[in-house]
């Protein structure tokens, strides 16, 4: 029996439509994956004090990431109704995290430190604009 001569036509044009699919699938994912930014959520003024530390290890804080500090911490104190005595309790346990990791990192050990978790902190503090 002779096949049809349409039949490696169907064939290609159903491959032809699959790449179609599938590219247009990548071409669209990819802003989404390659360009989408994690805007950071802290928990507690301990946190945003132990990245700010990090950033001044590194020395990474830019007047960006100054005032994404100031203005995290003014939040948080109206947010939480933080007292002087409970600022400066998680100001220094912020600190004292902060510390204690980079002498863990030992000599030249913090190079690794603040390409990665250095920047991740510099980009997270500078993120937040003061209030408009």
């Amino acid at each position: 029996m002779r096949k049809h001569r349409f039949e490696r036509t169907n064939l290609r044009h159903a491959l032809s439509k699959k790449l179609l699919v599938l590219s247009l699938g990548l071409l669209l994912a990819a802003p989404i994956v390659g360009f989408s930014q994690k805007l950071h959520k802290f928990n507690n003024l301990t946190e945003v004090v132990y990245f700010f530390e990090v950033t001044l290890y590194c020395g990474l804080a830019t007047d960006a990431v100054i005032r994404g500090y100031h203005h995290l911490e003014d939040g948080f104190r109206r947010t939480h109704h933080l007292t002087s005595e409970e600022m400066d309790e998680q100001r220094g346990k912020g600190w004292n995290l902060a510390h204690a990791e980079w002498q863990n990192r030992g000599l030249g050990g913090f190079r690794a430190w603040c390409a990665t978790e250095g920047r991740e902190a510099a980009n997270a503090l500078s993120s937040f604009p003061p209030p408009a």
